[in-house]
């Protein structure tokens, strides 16, 4: 009896792997119904999806917490920032990965749903931006330098309410 259970939690094993072993592709519209989630319902989405805990910080104005997924070559990773109410409007959701394709993916759709390219930058640490709006939203695309040096270059979207 004990080999059959063995046996059988194996096989369930196997089926579930190829569900976490993939990249995730998010939608924007998916990305916005983050932002919206309760850190509660947020973690349990995605830890549903096989994501990892990864970090949490936590100041008198924000909580972060962050979560991992590998899978094959590519990593991805997703931060919820919650402010204090007062400063709500800037809840945001913080999509990393190293997948090129899955991040032009996500540029084409905000092209595609109306958002027009506004503000364009450099961040502190030498990464370029492109922002898009629409209307009162807002997403951020952050490109990595040139020359990122060791690793896979990490693409980010920053989607905020």
């Amino acid at each position: 009896m004990k080999h059959r259970l063995i046996a059988f939690f194996a096989s369930l094993l196997m089926l579930a792997a190829p569900a976490f072993a993939q990249q995730p592709n998010f939608t924007l519209p998916q990305l916005k119904a983050f932002v919206a989630m309760s850190p509660d319902a947020f973690r349990q989405e995605i830890k549903r999806q096989g994501f990892s805990y990864r970090d949490k910080t936590t100041t008198e104005w924000v909580s972060m917490v962050e979560y991992d997924k590998f899978a094959g070559d590519h990593t991805t990773n997703v931060m919820k920032s919650t402010y204090v109410e007062s400063r709500a409007d800037e809840n945001s959701i913080q999509f990393s990965t190293t997948d090129k394709a899955v991040f032009d993916v996500l540029v084409k759709e905000a092209r595609a749903a109306g958002y027009a390219p506004a503000d364009k930058g450099r961040i502190p640490g030498g990464e370029t931006y492109q922002e898009f709006k629409r209307k009162n939203e807002v997403v951020r695309f952050v490109y990595p330098k040139k020359e990122s040096g060791m690793g896979l270059s990490s693409y980010t979207a920053v989607v905020w309410r």
